[in-house]
């Protein structure tokens, strides 16, 4: 019996795959951001999809829940839940955006945010008021979101009863 050696072409094809499956955050279903249109000078990253989203501001409000942004070219549009339209345009890995506080707050906020991996984050400064709300001059806040997004389907267990 004789025992095989790996080949030298085996051996870098598996530490390519793992070094690649080791940067890649994103489950095969749904795709990290990626560059639009592909690679070209000026290019914009497609953040659109159902996105795990974070947010808070100086006045002690926070939130937590699934957005759905959609992309069309460069500009983008989505719903914060509990705080507000998102909007704006992405530049590279850069998202410049206004927030439209939503009720009960009103006013707007503009701001900043890069991607890093599979990450979106970034800040956001402006005025805001309402019951419940701010009621200053001023308010400054963080948003985050991730990519993947949360399961759309939630399995719930059940019993099954076997005739016996």
């Amino acid at each position: 019996m004789r025992l095989r050696t790996p080949s030298v072409a085996g051996l870098l094809a598996v530490a390519l795959l793992a070094a690649w499956s080791c940067q890649n955050p994103c489950a095969s279903t749904s795709p990290c951001p990626t560059p639009t249109p592909g690679g070209t000078p000026g290019a914009c990253t497609n953040v659109a999809g159902s996105r795990n989203a974070f947010w808070s501001d100086s006045c002690g409000r926070s939130g937590s829940g699934t957005m759905v942004i959609a992309q069309s070219g460069c500009t983008f549009t989505a719903t914060f839940t509990g705080l507000g339209t998102f909007s704006g345009t992405v530049s590279g890995s850069t998202l410049n955006y206004t927030l439209t506080f939503a009720d009960p707050c009103s006013g707007t906020a503009t701001g900043t945010a890069t991607i890093s991996g599979a990450t979106v984050s970034g800040t956001f400064s402006g005025t805001e008021s309402g019951l419940g709300c701010c009621n200053s001059t001023s308010v400054t806040g963080n948003i985050t979101f991730q990519f993947p997004p949360t399961p759309a389907i939630t399995v719930t267990p059940t019993t099954t009863t076997t005739p016996g």
